[in-house]
Protein backbone atom coordinates (compact mmCIF):
# COMPACT_ATOMS: atom_id res chain seq x y z
CA UNK A 1 0.00 0.00 0.00
CA UNK A 2 1.26 3.48 -0.53
CA UNK A 3 0.85 6.70 0.85
CA UNK A 4 0.54 9.91 -0.61
CA UNK A 5 2.96 12.81 0.79
CA UNK A 6 0.36 14.95 1.71
CA UNK A 7 -1.37 12.08 3.83
CA UNK A 8 1.95 11.83 5.59
CA UNK A 9 2.27 14.99 5.99
CA UNK A 10 -1.04 15.63 7.60
CA UNK A 11 -0.71 12.84 9.86
CA UNK A 12 2.82 14.64 10.79
CA UNK A 13 1.23 17.97 11.29
CA UNK A 14 -1.62 15.99 13.17
CA UNK A 15 0.68 14.60 15.60
CA UNK A 16 2.82 17.46 16.50
CA UNK A 17 0.26 20.01 17.03
CA UNK A 18 -1.56 17.73 19.14
CA UNK A 19 -3.05 18.75 22.37
CA UNK A 20 -4.15 17.38 25.67
CA UNK A 21 -7.32 18.23 27.31
CA UNK A 22 -7.71 18.78 31.26
CA UNK A 23 -9.72 16.70 33.58
CA UNK A 24 -11.76 19.28 34.04
CA UNK A 25 -12.36 20.94 30.89
CA UNK A 26 -10.85 24.18 31.64
CA UNK A 27 -7.72 24.28 29.00
CA UNK A 28 -5.75 22.10 26.58
CA UNK A 29 -1.78 21.97 26.55
CA UNK A 30 0.41 21.60 23.44
CA UNK A 31 3.70 21.41 24.79
CA UNK A 32 5.03 19.52 26.11
CA UNK A 33 3.99 16.74 23.92
CA UNK A 34 3.27 13.20 25.49
CA UNK A 35 6.58 11.03 25.14
CA UNK A 36 8.60 13.65 23.80
CA UNK A 37 12.82 13.94 24.90
CA UNK A 38 13.67 17.13 26.26
CA UNK A 39 17.39 17.66 27.40
CA UNK A 40 18.77 19.27 31.12
CA UNK A 41 20.02 23.01 30.93
CA UNK A 42 17.44 23.68 27.78
CA UNK A 43 14.59 24.96 27.60
CA UNK A 44 11.24 22.81 28.75
CA UNK A 45 8.00 24.70 26.67
CA UNK A 46 5.02 24.68 28.84
CA UNK A 47 2.26 26.15 27.10
CA UNK A 48 -1.61 25.67 27.55
CA UNK A 49 -4.99 27.35 26.13
CA UNK A 50 -7.83 28.60 28.08
CA UNK A 51 -10.96 27.99 26.92
CA UNK A 52 -13.24 30.84 25.62
CA UNK A 53 -16.59 30.14 27.56
CA UNK A 54 -14.76 29.03 30.43
CA UNK A 55 -14.73 31.16 33.32
CA UNK A 56 -11.05 30.94 35.01
CA UNK A 57 -11.21 33.56 37.29
CA UNK A 58 -11.66 31.13 40.12
CA UNK A 59 -9.19 28.83 39.03
CA UNK A 60 -5.60 28.81 40.53
CA UNK A 61 -3.08 26.32 38.69
CA UNK A 62 0.34 25.32 39.54
CA UNK A 63 2.74 23.14 36.86
CA UNK A 64 4.87 20.72 38.42
CA UNK A 65 7.91 18.61 36.84
CA UNK A 66 7.58 15.36 38.84
CA UNK A 67 10.04 12.24 38.62
CA UNK A 68 8.28 8.99 37.10
CA UNK A 69 11.30 6.86 38.71
CA UNK A 70 9.68 4.10 41.53
CA UNK A 71 10.92 5.39 45.03
CA UNK A 72 11.27 9.26 43.58
CA UNK A 73 10.15 11.70 45.84
CA UNK A 74 11.67 14.72 43.08
CA UNK A 75 9.06 17.30 42.59
CA UNK A 76 10.27 20.82 41.09
CA UNK A 77 8.29 23.61 40.46
CA UNK A 78 7.74 25.42 37.06
CA UNK A 79 4.97 27.81 38.28
CA UNK A 80 2.72 28.95 41.05
CA UNK A 81 -0.42 30.06 40.26
CA UNK A 82 0.19 30.24 37.02
CA UNK A 83 -1.60 32.76 34.50
CA UNK A 84 -5.35 31.90 34.12
CA UNK A 85 -5.75 35.94 32.53
CA UNK A 86 -8.06 36.03 29.83
CA UNK A 87 -6.78 39.53 27.64
CA UNK A 88 -6.25 40.84 24.29
CA UNK A 89 -2.41 40.17 24.64
CA UNK A 90 -3.38 36.16 24.97
CA UNK A 91 -6.05 36.01 22.35
CA UNK A 92 -5.74 33.63 19.83
CA UNK A 93 -8.02 32.60 17.32
CA UNK A 94 -8.42 29.20 15.43
CA UNK A 95 -10.73 29.53 12.62
CA UNK A 96 -13.79 31.19 14.83
CA UNK A 97 -12.48 29.77 18.04
CA UNK A 98 -11.29 31.94 20.21
CA UNK A 99 -8.71 30.91 22.91
CA UNK A 100 -6.24 32.34 25.51
CA UNK A 101 -2.80 30.87 25.33
CA UNK A 102 0.15 31.39 27.56
CA UNK A 103 3.61 29.91 28.13
CA UNK A 104 5.81 29.13 30.71
CA UNK A 105 9.69 28.60 29.30
CA UNK A 106 11.67 26.31 32.31
CA UNK A 107 15.14 25.83 31.86
CA UNK A 108 15.81 22.08 32.80
CA UNK A 109 18.75 22.21 35.46
CA UNK A 110 21.67 20.22 35.10
CA UNK A 111 21.40 18.09 38.34
CA UNK A 112 17.78 16.34 37.07
CA UNK A 113 18.68 12.95 36.67
CA UNK A 114 18.26 12.04 33.18
CA UNK A 115 15.03 9.74 33.59
CA UNK A 116 11.16 9.40 33.01
CA UNK A 117 9.52 12.64 34.24
CA UNK A 118 5.57 13.73 34.00
CA UNK A 119 4.73 17.54 33.81
CA UNK A 120 1.69 18.09 36.20
CA UNK A 121 -0.50 20.56 35.41
CA UNK A 122 -2.48 20.94 38.90
CA UNK A 123 -5.83 23.41 38.06
CA UNK A 124 -8.04 23.40 41.71
CA UNK A 125 -6.60 20.03 42.77
CA UNK A 126 -7.53 18.37 39.06
CA UNK A 127 -4.04 16.92 37.62
CA UNK A 128 -3.00 16.59 34.02
CA UNK A 129 0.31 14.74 33.30
CA UNK A 130 1.97 14.74 30.55
CA UNK A 131 4.61 12.15 30.52
CA UNK A 132 8.11 13.07 29.19
CA UNK A 133 11.81 12.07 28.92
CA UNK A 134 15.00 13.96 30.12
CA UNK A 135 18.14 13.23 28.58
CA UNK A 136 21.21 14.30 30.05
CA UNK A 137 23.42 17.44 28.95
CA UNK A 138 25.39 17.38 26.09
CA UNK A 139 29.15 17.73 27.60
CA UNK A 140 30.52 21.00 26.49
CA UNK A 141 33.67 20.72 24.34
CA UNK A 142 36.80 22.53 24.89
CA UNK A 143 38.01 21.59 21.61
CA UNK A 144 36.95 24.75 19.89
CA UNK A 145 38.40 26.58 22.69
CA UNK A 146 41.92 25.37 22.43
CA UNK A 147 42.07 25.63 18.80
CA UNK A 148 41.09 29.64 19.02
CA UNK A 149 43.94 30.05 21.59
CA UNK A 150 46.81 28.15 19.42
CA UNK A 151 46.86 30.22 16.82
CA UNK A 152 47.96 32.74 18.58
CA UNK A 153 44.87 35.71 16.35
CA UNK A 154 41.46 36.33 16.67
CA UNK A 155 40.79 35.20 13.00
CA UNK A 156 38.65 32.07 12.54
CA UNK A 157 39.07 31.33 16.53
CA UNK A 158 35.06 32.31 17.32
CA UNK A 159 32.25 29.49 16.75
CA UNK A 160 29.62 31.83 17.91
CA UNK A 161 26.62 32.42 15.63
CA UNK A 162 26.88 28.92 13.32
CA UNK A 163 23.30 28.89 13.92
CA UNK A 164 23.43 24.93 14.44
CA UNK A 165 20.95 23.12 15.63
CA UNK A 166 23.32 20.53 17.82
CA UNK A 167 25.00 23.70 19.67
CA UNK A 168 23.76 25.55 22.33
CA UNK A 169 21.67 27.72 19.66
CA UNK A 170 18.92 25.05 19.96
CA UNK A 171 17.36 26.45 22.39
CA UNK A 172 16.44 29.30 20.13
CA UNK A 173 14.74 26.89 18.13
CA UNK A 174 10.77 27.95 17.88
CA UNK A 175 7.99 25.39 17.47
CA UNK A 176 6.70 26.72 14.68
CA UNK A 177 10.79 25.82 13.49
CA UNK A 178 10.96 22.57 14.77
CA UNK A 179 7.92 21.90 13.45
CA UNK A 180 8.88 22.73 9.68
CA UNK A 181 12.04 20.55 10.25
CA UNK A 182 9.83 17.65 11.15
CA UNK A 183 7.63 18.15 8.26
CA UNK A 184 10.47 18.43 6.02
CA UNK A 185 11.77 15.60 7.16
CA UNK A 186 8.63 13.38 7.12
CA UNK A 187 8.23 14.66 3.37
CA UNK A 188 11.92 13.43 2.49
CA UNK A 189 11.49 9.72 3.88
CA UNK A 190 8.11 9.90 1.95
CA UNK A 191 9.22 10.53 -1.71
CA UNK A 192 12.41 8.20 -0.64
CA UNK A 193 9.57 5.36 -0.66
Amino acid sequence: MKFSVGALLVAAMAAVSAQVTSPIGVFNVSSPTPNSPYVAKQILPCTYQLFQDVDTSGISMNINLVSAATGSNVTLNIATNADMSKSSNSAKQNGNVTYYEHSVNYLIPDTVVPGNYKVAFIANGAALDIPITILPAAASSSLAAKSGSATGSGAGASSTGSGSIFTGDATRLDLTTKTVVALAAVAGIALAL
